[in-house]
């Protein structure tokens, strides 16, 4: 009895068929891929930061120092408000106090003091950076390292310095630099302005018939160690 080739043929055809669809989609697929606007992607990404302000101090210090950043539209971020205008402060270092964080899968350490400040975009300008020490526990003066880093439109570090901090309470104007509307530094200066000072202007308004601050009670004093 001769076998019959009939059905395979049908089943052949059906396979090349799908094979031939499925070729079709891939190759529509990538042409619709390459057509994406990358250029448009890269910039919506690269807008997400303009600088990257990092300050780090030894990890064998268990000391709580704070970052604070004033922009030339008097924007001011710190601990107690960590956004404003296009500034960003991602971390509250408090030293030893928030190294390790609990996980269902047991604790996870981090070893690093620091924290890191983003400018999302520019404003034309003098911005004042401070480092000021919330807390100290370490007998010994704490040296604070500053790095400023242009990312845009490529990436660059523009500043590194180091100041030291040597009692509780200490506050120092590392840098105040002056950006012009590209983002290029333009200049810079080490002159001292207290933003500590400038942040309880801020929250408590001079009176109008004095000019002068209120007088802040110890207790209400946002930069004593108790509230943070």
């Amino acid at each position: 009895m001769k076998r019959s080739h009939k059905n395979y043929g049908c089943n052949t055809s059906f396979l090349d068929l799908l094979f031939n669809m499925l070729l079709a989609f891939v190759a529509m697929f990538i042409l619709s891929f390459s057509l994406i606007n990358i250029t448009k992607i890269n910039k919506n990404f690269e807008s997400k930061a303009e600088f990257i302000i990092t300050i780090s101090w030894p990890n064998d210090f268990d000391d709580d120092i704070d970052v604070y950043l004033q922009d030339p539209e008097k924007h001011l971020i710190m601990f107690k408000r960590k956004e404003d205008g296009l500034m960003h402060l991602d971390r509250d270092d408090l030293g030893f106090a928030n190294d390790v964080i609990e996980t269902i899968n047991g604790p996870i350490k981090y070893n690093e003091n620091r924290e890191i400040v983003t400018i999302r975009g520019v404003c034309v300008g003098e911005y004042t950076l401070n480092v000021h020490a919330f807390k100290k526990k370490d007998a010994r003066s704490t040296p604070v390292k500053i790095q400023i880093d242009k990312i845009n439109p490529t990436f660059k570090t523009v500043i590194i310095k180091e100041v030291i901090l040597a009692k509780e309470g200490d506050e120092k104007t590392v840098i105040r630099f002056t950006l012009d509307k590209n983002g290029d530094l333009v200049s810079t200066n080490a002159i001292q302005k207290s933003l500590t000072r400038a942040f309880l202007e801020d929250q408590f308004p001079p009176n109008s018939r004095s000019n002068a601050l209120p007088k802040i009670p110890a207790v209400q004093n946002p930069f004593a160690p108790e509230v943070k």
